[in-house]
This record gives structure tokens, C-alpha cells and sequence, in this order.
């Protein structure tokens, strides 16, 4: 009876450390899923699937990772709010998409105070070309051909970032007539329809395109920010206001990838994916990737992340109403967000909850 009575002492201790184990748990009724707003392999995955794995293995959980590509990110961002929000179910996707969540009408819950984000990285877009394809190899050929309408330019959906950046690179270049666009579902998706000449130039989150890149399989003809990047000992990428003080005018919009929760999860779930998100930014190999890759770590989260955010999507609504892409007859004025040069985060800050 003495045995039995340890037995059944030593069993009692561990069903009650389980217990404890259990409620120590971030997501203790099942497996969390994330999102995510493009398809595999395009900049978005690309550029969150690190910082999820990383957040793993600091909580000691499995957070599942989804792709669920349509309408720029607003199929999932829909499907996220219209989720009980109770933490399970996370979004994934480009900063520059929500501006085209609000003036196409895509997702109305898409908007950027619904969320709490978490911006582990920054990384600009790219415009790349295959010149044995193509036959365009320099900026001025671009323009040419885009003038004469002699290029399909490849981008992963209508109302991305990266389209967006399309069209007011052509606005600053004069271009003066409509692209045709060839949608592909996902940045790596545009890169091989690039490189195999299905398209004569790309759009791209330069994350999708670094490999090719560095191979010389595509030519990046300039990256959306203001100073070089250095590739490889013989390649130097050159920034967009290279080519002309016309290209200052489009903003300097490096995009970023952000995880994000619904604003009203619970507390306890949006502290613990914090931390985790926090420490991840920290680790050696986040550091490692984002080198890679061109990223630079930003960590913005709190009202940092919500100041990021809320300046690209005025900033992008307003690029996609100027050139004709807007789907409805409503400018973002009648939607209440400034132009870039008349922003002012004292004066947005108040839609997310700040005094």
C-alpha cells in the first residue's frame, strides 16, 4: 500500500506541474495560424517566415504559417477579422497594401488601427529585368519601352506596394501612358516570369529577387531608397535618386512585413508575442538574415510600429488615387488620410487610441 501510495503521490505531482505547464502556455486550446497575405515563396513569406520560426522556439510552441493570397493581403486580412479574435488566428503581410485595403474597398476591417503590428525588418522594392530576354539594361530603356508601351511589367497583385512604386516611378519618369500589368500571385513568382521573358520587367520586394540577383540571373535596375547597397564585391546596387532629382519625389517608403493581431486580442496573448518578437529581432541569426537579404532590423512595435504604418498607408492610398488605379470615384480625402507631405502623427495618432 506504501508503494501504491507513492505511486499515486508522484502522479498527483505531475498532473499538477502540467497543469502549471498548460496555463504557462501562450495558446493552450490549440495551434495558432498565421496568415499570411501572398503566396509561398513571394517577399511577404519570404520576409516573415524567420521571425515566426524564431518566435517558436522562444515560446516553446508551434504557430502554423498559411498562405492565403488574393487582392493584395485583403483576403486574409478579411478573413482574420472576421475570425474570433482571441489570438489564435495572426496576419501577415506588406506595409504598402493598406492603402489599397481602404481606397479599393478590398478590406474595411484592413485598416491599420485594427491591428497591433509587429515590424521586424525594413527592405525596399526593386525594378528588375532580364536583358537577354528583354533587351532592356538601363533605366532609359525602361522608360522607352514603357512609353512606347513595348513592356509588360510583372508585379504580384494590383494594389501592393511594389505596384504602387511602379506608378510613381513612371509619373516622376513622364511616362505618360497606361502599364499593362501581368499579376503573378507572389514576388518570386514575378522574378522567374522575369527571368524566363514572360514579362519584360518586374516589381518586386528586392528580398524575392537577392539570389537571382547575386547570380546574374536578374538585373536590378534600382532599388527604392536613398543610398547604394552594396551586394557582392562586384555588385553595387544603385538607389532610385541616381537617376534624376525628379525620383526624390517619390517617397522613401523601404516597405516592411509585419505580423499582426487583432487590437483587441487578449493582453495576454499580445504581451507574450511581444516578448517573442522582441527577443527574435535580437538573436544573431535575424541579424544574419536581414544582411542577406538587403533588410535592415527595425523592431518597431507599440506606437512606433503604429507611426510606421499609418505614414505608408497615406502615403501609398494617395500614389494608387494619383494614378488612376483607385476602383471607386473616392479620393482618400473623403476618407480622411493626408497626403504624405501633410502628415502629421499628432494629428493620426488619436484613431489608434493615443492622447
Amino acid at each position: 500500500m506504501k508503494k501504491y501510495g507513492f505511486f499515486a503521490a508522484a502522479l498527483a505531482v505531475l498532473l499538477l506541474a502540467g497543469g502549471a505547464w498548460a496555463a504557462d502556455k501562450v495558446w493552450d486550446k490549440g495551434t495558432p495560424t498565421v496568415y499570411v497575405g501572398f503566396g509561398a515563396g513571394g517577399g511577404t513569406d519570404t520576409a516573415v517566415r524567420p521571425l515566426i520560426a524564431l518566435m517558436e522556439k522562444h515560446l516553446g510552441e508551434t504557430i502554423n504559417v498559411a498562405n492565403m493570397p488574393g487582392a493584395a493581403g485583403a483576403l486574409a486580412a478579411e478573413d482574420v477579422q472576421g475570425k474570433p479574435h482571441d489570438g489564435y488566428s495572426l496576419f501577415a503581410t506588406g506595409s504598402g497594401c493598406f492603402g489599397g485595403y481602404t481606397l479599393n474597398n478590398t478590406s474595411p476591417k484592413g485598416v491599420p488601427w485594427n491591428w497591433w503590428g509587429f515590424h521586424h525588418i525594413q527592405g525596399p522594392a526593386a525594378l528588375v529585368v532580364n536583358p537577354e530576354k528583354s533587351g532592356i539594361n538601363t533605366v532609359e530603356d525602361a522608360i522607352k519601352a514603357l512609353k512606347e508601351g513595348k513592356a509588360n511589367v510583372g508585379v504580384s497583385s494590383l494594389g501592393a506596394g511594389i505596384h504602387a512604386f511602379v506608378e510613381a516611378f513612371a509619373k516622376a519618369a513622364g511616362v505618360g501612358t497606361k502599364i499593362n500589368y501581368v499579376t503573378s500571385g507572389g514576388d518570386g513568382k514575378t522574378c522567374v516570369a522575369v527571368m524566363a521573358g514572360e514579362v519584360e520587367i518586374g516589381s518586386i520586394s528586392f528580398s524575392a529577387g537577392v539570389d537571382y540577383a547575386r547570380s546574374g540571373k536578374l538585373k536590378v535596375l534600382f532599388l527604392n531608397r536613398r543610398e547604394p547597397l552594396k551586394l557582392t564585391d562586384s555588385i553595387t546596387l544603385p538607389p532610385i535618386t541616381d537617376f534624376g532629382p525628379q525620383y526624390a519625389s517619390i517617397p522613401d517608403l523601404a516597405e516592411t512585413w509585419p505580423v499582426m493581431v487583432p487590437r483587441d486580442a487578449p493582453k495576454a496573448v499580445v504581451d507574450k508575442l511581444r516578448e517573442a518578437f522582441l527577443w527574435a529581432c535580437e538573436q544573431p541569426e535575424m541579424k544574419d538574415f536581414a544582411e542577406k537579404m538587403g533588410y535592415q532590423v527595425i523592431a518597431r512595435h507599440g506606437e512606433e510600429a503604429d507611426k510606421v504604418l499609418d505614414y505608408q498607408y497615406a502615403a501609398y492610398a494617395w500614389v494608387v488615387y494619383d494614378a488612376g488605379l483607385a476602383e471607386t470615384d473616392k479620393s482618400p480625402a473623403d476618407f480622411g488620410i493626408p497626403r504624405a507631405e501633410e502628415w502629421d502623427w499628432n494629428k493620426e495618432k488619436a484613431k489608434y487610441g493615443y492622447k
